[in-house]
């Protein structure tokens, strides 16, 4: 079993990015990752990866999960990417999922000790994406959600093996590898398709709850 340390950051934010890009570099190594999903606002943090990726002679699908076209109702310029960001990723053969929603929806829960499976709407569904910042942060929780977008969008296959990296803000300070699965499938009846983190590779040791009072 190959020995790895995993990142801990003191602070959330972008600062933490280099730290977090050699902590998936060192574990793609390994052989056994069939894609990283970086969810990346602007692409900047998306090419920085691939960048390194591409020096360190490694060989892996990129993906780069972005805001969808509902984010303008927020007041984001759409689209987020901007031609010139677009363009060099697409140069580097990092695909692109800018179409695809965030699961922020009901969700379908197995409540095991009651024997009864239920539809929880929105917003009691939120509960689900509090508990991931609780765990680990806004970038542990985005990392999450980018793999469920990029499995919605087809880039990634259920069961694939692969690592989610995000940020609080900008960059990132999060990586966690995990099979990839359903959105509705991550909480539901059957065991072997829900959600599980088999590794932390980076996560800050604290939170900024922004926006969320």
């Amino acid at each position: 079993m190959t020995q790895r340390s995993a990142y801990f950051f003191e602070d959330c934010g972008p600062k933490n990015t280099d730290a977090v890009i050699e902590a998936v570099l060192e574990r793609v190594r390994e052989g056994d990752i069939q894609a990283i999903v970086v969810a990346s606002m602007s692409g900047w943090t998306a090419l920085k990866a691939a960048q390194r990726l591409k020096t360190a002679g490694i060989v892996v699908k990129v993906i780069c999960v972005t805001g969808p076209p509902s984010w303008e109702r927020y007041g984001y310029e759409m689209p987020l990417l901007k031609p010139k960001e677009r363009k060099e990723l697409e140069r580097l053969g990092v695909a692109i999922v800018d179409q695809v929603e965030e699961p922020f929806r009901d969700i379908i829960f197995r409540n095991w000790w009651e024997k009864k499976t239920l539809e929880v709407r929105r917003p009691e569904a939120d509960l689900f994406w509090m508990a991931l910042i609780c765990v680990g942060g806004h970038g542990f929780r985005t990392a999450i959600e980018a793999v469920f977008m990029a499995l919605e969008a087809g880039l990634i296959k259920e069961g694939e093996k692969v690592i989610g990296v995000a940020g609080t803000g900008d960059g990132a300070d999060s990586a966690v590898v995990m099979r990839a699965m359903r959105f509705e499938d991550a909480v539901g009846p059957a065991p072997e398709k829900r959600l599980k983190v088999q590794e932390i590779l980076a996560m800050p040791k604290e939170t900024t709850w922004a926006g969320y009072g």
